[in-house]
Parts: structure tokens; C-alpha cells; sequence
């Protein structure tokens, strides 16, 4: 990585920062510490880095910011695809902004997941864009800031792991792709099993209207989050609505005796 830094510089930073905003799947954090670290022996400095990092997160949730708020919640269902539960995803970002409003803009960056999926469900709320932009800077401003203050604390200790890795040679990276492969390869299994353990006992749309008009008494309950719930139109005749939070304090109100069918979008 000092190699590449010393090579592209600021451009460097800039792309991993952007990247990582746009939802490619490489942490840019430890590209400004590793940079931060460096600020004394390459052609770095603490306000550059700091405004290259900051641009190129801000550029990236703007992209995000405008296509949540053209294309709505098609975006967030697309962003946490990769997730092991999609609605799962999709359901804590709300959750999050209906607690804390535009005040998770602050910390979304240190979260996973939520730092890529906040900027668009900011645009599908219709959100004020400058409202958005300026808590939205706040939270990156900190984000990049914590990453250079450690990269300049630490580093003497950053210094000797990268010498570690570089003595190493080619078999730190051999120890590097086989572990973020055996972390893809165990995703991809859970991934495969839980969509399984689905497959056994999911009712198709059809089939549930087939058992309603055939007069047969099932308890559907809507698992939708209350912003779900509340911002989209569709909804079943009937249906107990129970968000995700609330499920153990009021699985109760399920009607027992009867076949439940548990929906969300």
C-alpha cells in the first residue's frame, strides 16, 4: 500500500474514500490511517488528506443522496442485497433514522451497512439536499478525522506492521487473499442455507389470496418498520401490523389457532 500512496497520492485517497461511498466492498479507513502515517516522509499533509477524504465521501453520498430520492426503495433493497437478510438491512437503517432523524448522518460512517444505505433513505424521505449535506459533512469530517488522528498517533506502530507485511512478501498476501476469501466462502454458504431454510415454508402471494378466498382463517402480520408501513400504500385487509422491534413485546396480538403467514417488502 505505501508503494501505491507514494505513486497516486492524493488520487489514492481520494478513490478508495469514493469507492467505498458508492458501496464497493474495500475500507478506505485504513488507506487515510496508512496515509496519515505518512504525513512526514511522503508528500502528504494533514489538511490535504483531510479535504481529498472528506470530498470523496461527500461525492459519494451525494450520488446516493439523489438516487434515493429519484428511485426510492428499489436503491436500499439493492445496497443490502448483499447482506445475509436483505429486509433485515433495509429495516434497521429505518429504524435508525425514525429514533435519531438526520443525527445517524454523524455516525453512519462507523457503522457497516449503514453507511451506504443512510445517504439514499435520506433521499427517499425527501430530506432537504442542504439539510442532508450539511449532516451528512459533519459525520465525515469526524469519520476522516478519527482516521487521521490515529495514523498520526500510532505511527511508529503502523510503520512496523506495514514493514512486517512488506518482509513478508509474498506470503502476507497469500495469508491476505485465502482469509477474505474464507470470509467471502462462509458468507456465501450462510447466505445459501438461510435462503434455503425460506424456501421450506414460504406461501407465494397467489397462494395466499387462494387460502383468503377459500375462506380458510389465516393471521397475516405486516413485519414492515413503521416508515415502511407508513410511507407505502399497499397494505392487507386484516393484517396485524408488528415491526421488527417490537415482535417479542407483541407476538402476543397474533390471532392463535390459525395459520400465520408473516410478510414484509
Amino acid at each position: 500500500m505505501v508503494q501505491f500512496l507514494e505513486a497516486y497520492g492524493y488520487w489514492l485517497v481520494f478513490g478508495a474514500v469514493l469507492g467505498e461511498s458508492l458501496g464497493v466492498p474495500l475500507p478506505s479507513f485504513p488507506v487515510i490511517l496508512v496515509a496519515a502515517s505518512m504525513v512526514r516522509t511522503a508528500h502528504f499533509s494533514v489538511a490535504g488528506l483531510w479535504l481529498v477524504s472528506s470530498a470523496g465521501a461527500l461525492a459519494g453520498d451525494v450520488a446516493w443522496y439523489f438516487l434515493g430520492r429519484l428511485r426510492g426503495r428499489s436503491i436500499l433493497r439493492i445496497l443490502c442485497s448483499i447482506t445475509l437478510n436483505p429486509d433485515s438491512c433495509v429495516s434497521r437503517t429505518e429504524n435508525s433514522f425514525v429514533r435519531h432523524g438526520l443525527k445517524s448522518l454523524l455516525v453512519a460512517k462507523f457503522v457497516p451497512g449503514l453507511s451506504t444505505v443512510s445517504a439514499p433513505l435520506a433521499g427517499m424521505l425527501k430530506v432537504s439536499a442542504l439539510r442532508f449535506a450539511w449532516f451528512d459533512l459533519a459525520g465525515i469530517l469526524i469519520w476522516t478525522g478519527s482516521a487521521l488522528a490515529l495514523g498520526l498517533i500510532f505511527r511508529m506502530e503502523v510503520t512496523w506492521v506495514l514493514d512486517m507485511l512488506a518482509a513478508l512478501g509474498r506470503v502476507s498476501a497469500v495469508i491476505v487473499t485465502i482469509l477474505v476469501a474464507g470470509w467471502l466462502l462462509f458468507k456465501w454458504i450462510e447466505r445459501r442455507r438461510f435462503y434455503q431454510l425460506l424456501e421450506k415454508s414460504r406461501i407465494s402471494p397467489p397462494e395466499l389470496k387462494d387460502l383468503l378466498e377459500r375462506g380458510e382463517e389465516v393471521a397475516i402480520v405486516d413485519l414492515r418498520s413503521d416508515l415502511s408501513y407508513e410511507t407505502d400504500a399497499l397494505k392487507i385487509r386484516g393484517a396485524v401490523h408488528i415491526p421488527p422491534r417490537d415482535f417479542e413485546s407483541r407476538y402476543k396480538e397474533i390471532p392463535t389457532g390459525r395459520t400465520v403467514v408473516m410478510y414484509c417488502t
